[in-house]
């Protein structure tokens, strides 16, 4: 989607914000990764981690990061959508995955569990436990690497899941 829908009151750009970037991009480089078998795709994830916060913390989170996403692709029922590395908006499935990150930072369990069930594509079994259980790792990471990310409440969550299933079907993008 172009940046012509995004409405002109937004205000805030949440990828300026460190933390909120940090999962999107490692989201958005690792999937393509495995979409593509690029290596590049993941040495970009590695060089913008290791850019923004040092190697040491760089190597402990792109190892949770990997686990997280390798889980999340395994356990959705769905094809996930993101947006290329690079640009500047974030679609459904970004804003399910932040949210999911930021839930588990807070121990906000219900919250967590309802953007992982919208990942997941399901209400039923354990792929939303699972999905949750890698993701609380990565969430921990980066709470050690100082980065928590902006809390998302379970009615924010609702709102997100009323967008369309990822970046062609929304009317307008989400900062």
């Amino acid at each position: 989607m172009s940046a012509q829908f995004c409405p002109a009151s937004c205000p805030l750009k949440l990828l300026d914000r460190k933390p909120e970037r940090l999962v999107v991009t490692g989201l958005r480089c690792c999937m393509a990764g495995y979409a593509y078998g690029d290596i590049e795709c993941w040495e970009t994830a590695w060089r913008s981690y290791s850019m923004e916060l040092g190697t040491d913390d760089a190597r402990k989170l792109m190892g949770e990061l990997q686990f997280w996403v390798r889980t999340l692709r395994a356990q959705s029922t769905r094809t996930l959508s993101v947006f290329p590395h690079g640009c500047g908006h974030v679609c459904r499935d970004e804003c399910m995955a932040l949210s999911l990150i930021a839930a588990l930072q807070d121990h906000d369990q219900p919250a967590a569990l309802l953007a992982a069930r919208h990942l997941a594509g399901t209400h039923e079994g354990n792929a939303p436990l699972e999905l949750a259980a890698a993701g609380q790792s990565y969430a921990d990471a980066l709470i050690a690497a100082g980065q928590k990310l902006l809390s998302v409440p379970a009615s924010v969550i609702h709102s997100i899941a009323a967008f369309g299933s990822g970046p062609a079907a929304a009317p307008e993008t989400l900062h």
